[in-house]
């Protein structure tokens, strides 16, 4: 990861946003530097897929400002924002595969954000980029299911073949939104580990929301927590004890 102090992928800034009168993120201000694998934590309903989305530019803060090294996303044009938007890719909670369509067409489709109309029309009538996504899969174990279904993937093949899908344009930000909430945990620690595996071989900023917090904890940089749409919690792993999940998950049992 790159320290250097005045290196900033991201700096948020009293960043709010809210639903109608309903606040999904309050006075949020933070900094997130390139390379840092950071694991976003806190109950259901606190903020983090806002805070997500606001990263990647889907959402636009209600008050506050985000700069994106050291531009400020509100004042960016329509081509700056699908620029920046194409540097980031989101990993969902679901795979959010097309089931009738095979691995290899679902992996290509992370390419789309950067692709000419003609190289996409091109890709779904011809099998392009082979070799690419083979390479993907491979790293993700699936190597011999290219050409298979996704449909006939298991939850965990469906989430690496996710992983696959969200690499193969070479993101310079990883969002992961709970990627491993429906899976068992023995599958959650192979999917974790492998999406911080990848993160560090790219060299890419990963943000990893999760309630698995046991598995994560140890391979990142960084702990933010979010409650009540604030930034609660701001440390190393090795300085977030017992006392302080708890008051971050107090009244819940999503904790893992």
């Amino acid at each position: 990861m790159n320290r250097s102090a005045d290196v900033e992928q991201f700096r948020l800034e009293r960043v709010s946003r809210r639903w109608g009168d309903r606040p999904a993120l309050e006075e949020v201000s933070l900094t997130i530097r390139p390379g840092e694998r950071i694991l976003l934590a806190g109950p259901s309903g606190s903020g983090k897929t806002t805070l997500l989305r606001l990263l990647a530019g889907v959402l636009r803060p209600s008050s506050g400002t985000i700069h994106v090294e050291g531009v400020d996303l509100m004042g960016m044009g329509p081509r700056q924002v699908r620029r920046h938007r194409a540097r980031c890719a989101i990993v969902e909670q679901g795979a959010l595969l097309v089931p009738q369509s095979d691995v290899h067409h679902n992996v290509l489709a992370g390419r789309v954000a950067t692709m000419p109309w003609h190289a996409i029309v091109w890709s779904a009538l011809w099998r392009t980029e082979s070799e690419r996504v083979r390479e993907l899969l491979a790293r993700v174990g699936l190597a011999d299911r290219q050409w298979d279904s996704a449909g006939n993937l298991s939850g965990g093949q469906q989430q690496r073949v996710a992983i696959a899908r969200a690499l193969i344009a070479s993101p310079a930000i990883l969002l992961a939104d709970e990627p491993t909430s429906s899976l068992d945990p023995a599958t959650a620690r192979d999917v974790t580990d492998l999406l911080l595996e990848q993160a560090g071989d790219g060299g890419a900023t990963l943000v990893f929301c999760s309630h698995w917090i046991s598995i994560a904890r140890d391979r990142v940089h960084r702990v933010l927590g979010i409650r009540g749409g604030r930034v609660v919690l701001d440390a190393r792993p090795e300085d977030v004890g017992k006392d302080a999940l708890d008051s971050l998950y107090r009244g819940s049992r999503e904790q893992m």
